[in-house]
C-alpha cells in the first residue's frame, strides 16, 4: 500500500509540472495571438489600399493588363502549377496543419489528374516534413520559430523567390491554401489563386473612379507591374498573419481542453491516493490497538 501511494505522490509531482508547462504554452501563444491580431487589421488596410490603386492603374489598358485579364487563355497552356502551403513549425494546435495539408494533397491529386505537374512551396516545417514525405516536388521552404514575428520584409522575399520562379517559367499559375482568421477558434481553409492576378476580381471590389485629367508621373506599364507585385505580396503577407492567428487561436483551444483534462485526471488521482492515504492511517491505527490489547491482555494473564 506504502507503495502504491508513493507512485500516486510521484504521478501528482509530473501531473503538476505538466501543467506548469502548458500554462507557460497557453501564455506564450496568447501574447503572439493579440500580437498578430493587431497587424491584422493595419496590414487589411494597406491591402485594401493597394488594391484601389491597383484598380486605378489597370484602367490604363496595357499588354500587362490584357494577358492579366485574359486568364483562360493562359490557362489552356499551362502544364506546371505552383501551390504555397501556410502551415506551422511546430504542432499542438489540433487539427490546424492537418486541414491545410489534406487540402493541399487533395488539390495535388485533382490536378494531377488533369494532367498538371504541382511544384510546392513549403511555409512552415510541418508542411516541409508532410510533402517529403509524401514525396512531392518542393521549390523552397521557409520555417517560422516559436519567437517569430511575422513581418513585411519577410512576405516580400518570399514574393522575390515566387517572382523569380514566375519569370523564369518554373510554373504559370500559383496557388495558395492556408487557414484564413475567422474569429477567435475559428479559422476556415481557403484556396486562393495568386498568379495570375485575377484583375477583374479587384476591379469588382474597388471599382476606379479616374479623376479627370489625372496625371501619373509613373508609365502606366512600370506602374501597373509595381502594383501587381506588391498586391502580390500584400496577399501573402496578409495570408501569413492569418494563419498566425488562426494557429494561436488553434494553440490556445487545445492547451485549454488539455489543462481542462489534467486538472480532471488530477482531482481524480488526489481522490485516490487521500483514500488510499486514509485507508493506510487507519490500518496503523488499528494495528497500534491491536498491539495495545494484546499487551494489556498479557499482563493480565500473567497476574
Amino acid at each position: 500500500m506504502a507503495q502504491v501511494a508513493t507512485e500516486l505522490e510521484q504521478r501528482l509531482k509530473s501531473l503538476a509540472d505538466i501543467h506548469h508547462l502548458l500554462r507557460s504554452i497557453r501564455a506564450m501563444s496568447a501574447i503572439r495571438w493579440r500580437r498578430a491580431r493587431a497587424r491584422l487589421r493595419s496590414a487589411q488596410e494597406y491591402v485594401a489600399t493597394v488594391d484601389r490603386q491597383l484598380a486605378l492603374a489597370a484602367t490604363f489598358p496595357t499588354a500587362l493588363t490584357r494577358g492579366a485579364r485574359s486568364t483562360a487563355r493562359r490557362l489552356a497552356a499551362e502544364k506546371s502549377m505552383g501551390l504555397i502551403t501556410l502551415t506551422s513549425d511546430r504542432g499542438l494546435c489540433g487539427t490546424f496543419n492537418v486541414g491545410v495539408v489534406a487540402h493541399a494533397m487533395d488539390f495535388i491529386e485533382r490536378e494531377h489528374e488533369k494532367g498538371w505537374r504541382i511544384k510546392v512551396i513549403a511555409l512552415g516545417e510541418y508542411g516541409e516534413r508532410f510533402f517529403r514525405r509524401a514525396d512531392c516536388e518542393l521549390l523552397y521552404t521557409h520555417h517560422f520559430p516559436l519567437t517569430h514575428a511575422i513581418s513585411f520584409v519577410e512576405a516580400r522575399d518570399i514574393v522575390g523567390r515566387v517572382k523569380y520562379f514566375y519569370e523564369t517559367g518554373v510554373f504559370d499559375t500559383l496557388y495558395l491554401i492556408y487557414n484564413k482568421f475567422v474569429s477567435f477558434g475559428r479559422y476556415q481553409r481557403v484556396e486562393v489563386r495568386l498568379l495570375p492576378p485575377d484583375l477583374m476580381a479587384v476591379m469588382q471590389g474597388n471599382p476606379a473612379v479616374v479623376p479627370e485629367g489625372l496625371i501619373i508621373g509613373t508609365p502606366p506599364l512600370a506602374l501597373q507591374d509595381f502594383l501587381l507585385w506588391e498586391h502580390l505580396a500584400t496577399q501573402v503577407y496578409l495570408a501569413l498573419i492569418e494563419s498566425m492567428v488562426s494557429e494561436q487561436g488553434a494553440r490556445l483551444q487545445t492547451m485549454d481542453a488539455a489543462i481542462s483534462n489534467l486538472d480532471e485526471r488530477v482531482a481524480r488521482l488526489q481522490l485516490q491516493y487521500h483514500a488510499l492515504r486514509q485507508e493506510n492511517i487507519t490500518r496503523e491505527v488499528l494495528a497500534v490497538q491491536c498491539n495495545a490489547r494484546s499487551r494489556h491482555g498479557g499482563r493480565g494473564a500473567v497476574a
